[in-house]
């Protein structure tokens, strides 16, 4: 018998293979859809099994042991990504054009829940590498150069990750992670492993995860990645394959939290080694937007804040408290439903209108009405504003940041969100409000499919943002005590109380109190885009700062000092100093000459001689 356990990890990338296969357009959707809703279908089927007791499938493979667990943690990432899966399904339905995209888009899909299935790092690195591959190759077919960027930072992720492997088996004997954890337990006491040893294994890792969680420095890939490619696959690049880098931050803690505390002590105050991990999300959540504010395309605008919200869950597992690490498990959630909602709205306007630029949109609202009613609840959610999932989420990581006594770090909570809202506010009135261009005139509403694949998304957003002690009392059974207190409607910490009920029916009042104004109080009228003014200067049509042209122009001039310095520009200029190196090299060593090559060979014997290998 099949354990259910194989085919939820395979059975994405066995129908991606027949979609591949049968690459006609009716069958070619069927089978991916099917193929997308399988995982989810038997994580439903397994929930009250799962509650109950792990679930463990194992299997020796050449004397090593692979095994796969679906617990309480690993059903809660593996449903996440699941259900953005099965959103992305219904979105490529309309903007896939060929069995290629849903080969690569279900192999994605395979690697990650095999990733978040997987107990043993032989499993695990191998569908690791099977996600990034397949990934890769949906980004390679539509821009070469960052597909190249995104292969360079994956290789550089995976060989950190290969090497620290290597060493902890050296040290442990094992792949399983049970039995790594029980030997670094140990050794937390004995010592055996230095802390210097201690030090590269924890660097290793974080970078590794660091890569594909797109934290600052290592971000430089995300841009280019999710913004060239079929957006509807970017609602599950963006939404679930960074959350492979998140679950390898727990795996840090799990693995190795109490050899590493051990080691490495406190600093301040703070456990070390999580406060690192805090500063890395608090420093991407501030440049990731910030870059996103002054961003005039709207796919780069969503791929900045995507490696931004990203950086939230770092921070709050950083904050190494228990309050801290429920906000950041709620925020996995929170993020994969409205920023993989944001994408499918992305993918459904550039399908009906062709256009990424903020000065090439406006009016849109009345031509799609549903589409922009998707909109409006993703940028209500991802700025943090109630009752949508996403002010639940950051109000728990902000509470543990201030339970941690990490103010700093708090404020970077209260920033991100301010300037994300800066953002989803422009894009809310240049995309959907104003005039409409001439050219969009015959813009209709999106394709039955993408809106269902929106609607999958934007449910989750509503439901758990009315109702977020769904997800807390589950997030309380995986951390193993009442972490949260509250209802299903309240939330309840050591520092403050959350009412998501009567703040939504305050916000629905406030709703009907304003509508009244406007109906009956409000005198509007019709002003043109350019109609607009900035305080001690003229406004000229080379600083038109309308909604949609320039409109942060002011912000980016402030910030000139700091735009100057890129990370970009900088692995760029390091890669070219590698090449450089590598052509003096090659030119020196293969100069065609026998006498050197001769030269060369004795001075290898003699190395070998004097290791004596020889």
């Amino acid at each position: 018998m099949i354990s259910e356990l194989l085919v939820i990890i395979f059975a994405p990338i066995i129908f991606g293979l027949l979609a591949w296969a049968f690459d006609f357009r009716v069958i070619r959707e069927t089978l991916g859809l099917a193929g997308a809703s399988i995982p989810i279908a038997c994580l439903a089927h397994l929930y009250p099994t799962v509650m109950e007791k792990p679930i463990t499938y194992t299997v020796t493979v050449s004397g090593f042991l692979v095994q796969f667990q679906l617990n309480s943690m690993t059903w809660y990432f593996a449903a996440i990504a699941s259900l953005v899966g099965l959103a992305m399904a219904f979105g490529m339905i309309s903007t896939s054009r060929n069995g290629y995209d849903w080969l690569f888009a279900l192999m994605s899909m395979t690697g990650v829940l095999g990733v978040f299935l997987s107990q043993d790092f032989i499993s695990f690195f191998l569908l690791w590498e099977l996600m990034t591959f397949a990934s890769f190759m949906m980004v390679l077919k539509r821009n070469r150069h960052e597909s190249l960027k995104y292969f360079v930072l994956s290789v550089i992720g995976a060989y950190s990750m290969l090497l620290a492997i290597g060493i902890l088996y050296t040290k442990t004997g094992s792949f399983d992670f049970n039995t790594i954890r029980q030997a670094l337990y140990i050794d937390s006491s004995l010592g055996t492993i230095s802390k210097s040893e201690t030090i590269l294994l924890f660097t290793l890792f974080l970078t590794a995860f660091g890569v594909k969680a797109g934290a600052v420095p290592l971000h430089v890939w995300a841009p280019g990645a999710y913004s060239e490619n079929d957006q509807s696959y970017t609602s599950f690049f963006s939404g679930a394959l960074s959350k492979a880098g998140v679950y390898g931050i727990l795996l840090i803690y799990l693995l190795m939290g109490t050899k590493l505390y051990a080691e490495l002590g406190t600093f301040h105050g703070h456990i070390t080694f999580a406060y690192v991990i805090a500063w890395v999300g608090a420093i991407t959540v501030v440049v990731a937007s910030f870059l996103a504010v002054l961003q005039e395309d709207i796919r780069k605008l969503f791929a900045y804040s995507s490696v931004g919200q990203v950086g939230y869950i770092l921070l709050a597992f950083g904050t190494g408290s228990a309050v801290g690490i429920a906000g950041g498990l709620f925020h996995v959630l929170s993020h994969a439903v409205f920023k993989g909602l944001f994408w499918l709205v992305t993918a459904a306007i550039i399908l009906q209108t062709g256009k990424t630029q903020f000065k090439d949109l406006g009016g849109l609202a009345r031509k799609m009405p549903y589409t922009f009613t998707m909109a409006l609840i993703a940028v209500l959610s991802l700025a943090g504003i109630p009752p949508m999932a996403g002010f639940a989420s950051k109000w728990l990581i902000y509470e543990g940041a201030i339970g941690a006594n990490m103010p700093l770090v708090a404020a970077t909570v209260f920033l991100g969100s301010g300037l994300a809202f800066a953002y989803v506010v422009r894009f809310l009135y240049g995309v959907w409000f104003g005039q409409t261009p001439s050219d969009l005139g015959e813009v209709k509403e999106a394709p039955l499919p993408l809106l269902i694949a929106m609607t999958i998304l934007a449910v989750p957003n509503v439901l758990f943002g009315v109702y977020p002690g769904l997800v807390t009392k589950y997030i309380n059974r995986m951390l193993g005590g009442n972490v949260i207190g509250g209802t299903y409607t309240e939330l309840i910490t050591p520092h403050g109380t959350y009412n998501a009920q009567l703040v939504s029916v305050l916000l629905l009042f406030g709703l009907a109190v304003a509508g009244l104004i406007y109906i009956y109080g409000a005198k509007a009228r019709r002003v043109p885009v350019t109609d607009t003014y900035q305080s001690g200067n003229p406004v000229t049509e080379d600083y038109n700062l309308s909604i949609r042209k320039n409109f942060y122009r002011p912000l980016a001039e402030a910030l000139d000092f700091w735009l100057k310095y890129s990370w970009d520009r900088f692995y760029e200029r390091l890669a070219s100093l590698f090449e450089d190196f590598a052509d003096w090299l090659r030119e020196g060593v293969y100069n065609g000459n026998a006498q050197s090559y001769a030269w060369y060979l004795a001075i290898i014997l003699l190395i070998l001689a004097l290791w004596g290998v020889l």
